[in-house]
């Protein structure tokens, strides 16, 4: 393992190489510094696990002794770099939900929310009051009222098993002493057919909570044309910006089909909760569920966020876009290989937590291979000078010859996970698809019109003039040689170098009945899965030896319509083609 003072990723340090004329204003950037881990035990498929913290800087971590129980639990005093002995924790259910209180002491809810038989729309809510030390509690029962719940598909109670309750500016003078508490919460109102994202409120320290305004309830999926089974709002997670506004992201992702993701999505309030903007994706997407938010002293927003894998995004504009992913594992969900007994293997949940543990200090909770871990990571804001970057690198072949006039794209940055191998042989978890190779990446998407172009030379070299740092995706394609692609940091002079094997691309499209696109289509070739995009055309880098039959299945897997059901909206089409036939004519699905 790398020490901490030398596991650094130093984003956009070498943005001054070169200024561009006439820029004034400085360029601000990010110094992260992911630490040594703490191993806290072995258990790798877990989502019990949390993190929390109180005003004096003392961080808990919680975490299962057993498979699926929550038993224990660490301190540190020192931002999550070295952790005291282990002790047994509260009693907890699971829940990330915890506040540390500006006047004292730390607020810790239990998940498992019980109904008040002859009550309607009261419940009862165990809590834990926290010292500031953390070594020590008391449990009270708290009392939550949502008169308009009802029992979800998958949600029978009110759930706050996600998100940081936020405490308010202060009711006294100058916005000090106890504030109002805000919790995020979800579940289903009468009438509702998908998940609703809500806020309860508190006025007397987590005694008494009340409904307060609904974050989002958007029954129909707002963005068909994106691949994934949509839930509605849930799993909600909300922050107090220096700007006044409140942020929150939430999951829209159902269920556990291997692959197929909805991104995160967020939304906005200004008047502190009362009423929000209507949610849009992330930009980039962050895939897939369980974001945790916490905003860092600096101004940096953070978002924690899984399945597959354990990452950190960063934003330096309040969450309009995000940037510096930080990936800790990329280990899918994969509980078939998970031993029962202890719970270890390669498969996590990708329900995770994250906390801030000082003014610019974070601590993130998760697993991988390994077991449950605790990370601190340290994001430091840096203003530079204004600058650009020459990026140049050289396109050769498998025997180091050079590639001339290939075209070598700088496209916009993404993190989308849409392609993966289908195991031929093995059906997921819940025997419903093919289980995936590995862990879904980003897929390949043919050069475009429209992003800055280069053609490399008689000696396979190539030159960008004057690249703004930031992050891209360089994708290179030349005749005979299957195109390639990655995700750049423009940041240095370092070259970016490209090695193509022999191949080819190939480019089709979906149409449905009707001649109209299809778009988020399912499309396997020979187990390799992409889907289609707004426009419906897929693109696939295949390599030699080219086959001359391809195996094909095409399918719009979901209805939007009816929570947790598998229903298609158009049929699957299957067969065995030409590979020169993919080409020529499009697919179509039939309603």
């Amino acid at each position: 393992m790398m020490q901490l003072d030398r596991f650094l990723l130093m984003i956009g340090i070498g943005c001054i190489v070169t200024c561009l004329p006439g820029w004034t204003e400085d360029m601000e950037i990010l110094r992260i510094t992911v630490g040594e881990p703490t191993l806290l035990n072995t258990i790798s498929y877990q989502n019990t696990s949390a993190v929390t913290a109180s005003r004096t800087g003392v961080i808990a971590a919680f975490y299962p002794q057993g498979p699926r129980e929550y038993r224990k639990m660490r301190l540190s005093g020192d931002g999550g770099l070295t952790w005291g002995k282990e002790f047994e924790s509260p009693p907890h259910q699971g829940g990330a939900v915890s506040v540390g209180c500006r006047d004292g002491g730390v607020i810790k809810l239990r998940s498992d929310i019980v109904e008040i038989e002859g009550k309607p729309g009261w419940f009862d809510a165990v809590t834990f009051q926290m010292t500031d030390d953390l070594s020590s509690w008391e449990t009270f029962t708290a009392k939550l009222h949502v008169p308009d719940h009802a029992p979800g598909f998958d949600v029978h109670t009110p759930s706050p098993a996600k998100g940081k309750i936020i405490e308010l500016p202060g009711r006294g003078p100058g916005n000090n002493g106890p504030g109002d508490l805000l919790m995020p919460m979800y579940g289903q109102f009468k009438g509702d057919t998908h998940h609703r994202a809500y806020l309860a409120r508190s006025t007397d320290n987590g005694r008494t909570w009340r409904y307060y305004a609904t974050i989002d309830y958007t029954p129909d999926d707002p963005n068909p044309e994106l691949p994934g089974h949509y839930v509605g709002a849930c799993e909600p997670s909300v922050v107090l910006l220096p700007n006044g506004q409140l942020l929150a992201m939430m999951r829209k992702q159902l269920a556990h089909f291997p692959g197929e993701y909805k991104p995160l999505y967020q939304c906005r309030s200004d008047d502190l909760g009362k009423t929000w903007t209507t949610p849009t994706p992330t930009n980039p997407h962050l895939m897939s569920i369980s974001p945790t938010l916490q905003v860092l002293d600096n101004g940096v927003v953070a978002c924690q966020y899984g399945r597959p894998g354990c990452h950190v995004a960063f934003s330096l504009d309040n969450g309009h876009t995000w940037q510096d992913t930080v990936t800790l594992t990329d280990l899918p969900e994969r509980p078939s290989l998970v031993d029962e007994a202890t719970m270890a293997g390669p498969g996590i949940t990708g329900q995770f937590d994250m906390i801030k543990a000082g003014p610019n200090q974070l601590i993130v909770i998760g697993s991988d291979e390994e077991g449950t871990k605790v990370w601190p990571i340290a994001v430091d804001r840096i203003k530079v000078s204004p600058g650009s970057v020459a990026v140049q690198g050289r396109v050769v072949d498998q025997e180091d010859e050079p590639i001339a006039n290939a075209n070598i794209e700088l496209g916009p940055n993404r993190y989308a996970l849409d392609c993966w191998r289908e195991d031929p042989t093995v059906k997921d978890a819940w025997g419903r698809r093919p289980r995936t190779v590995g862990s879904p990446v980003m897929g390949y998407r043919a050069i475009s019109e429209g992003n800055p172009i280069a053609q490399t030379d008689g000696q396979g070299q190539y030159r960008f003039e004057s690249v703004k740092c930031g992050e891209y995706v360089m994708t290179v394609e030349a005749d005979g040689f299957a195109p390639q692609f990655r995700h750049i940091k423009v940041d240095s002079t370092e070259p970016q170098d490209f090695r193509l094997p022999a191949g080819r691309k190939v480019s089709s499209r979906v149409l449905d009945n009707h001649g109209e696109p299809v778009a988020g289509a399912c499309v396997v070739l020979n187990n390799w899965h992409i889907h289609t995009n707004p426009a419906g055309f897929f693109h696939w880098s295949v390599e030699a030896p080219l086959p001359e039959q391809v195996t094909t299945r095409v399918d719009k897997r979901y209805s939007a319509e009816i929570p947790g059901s598998t229903a298609m909206k158009y049929g699957t089409e299957k067969s065995t083609v030409p590979r020169s036939q993919i080409e020529q004519q499009p697919f179509v699905l039939h309603d």
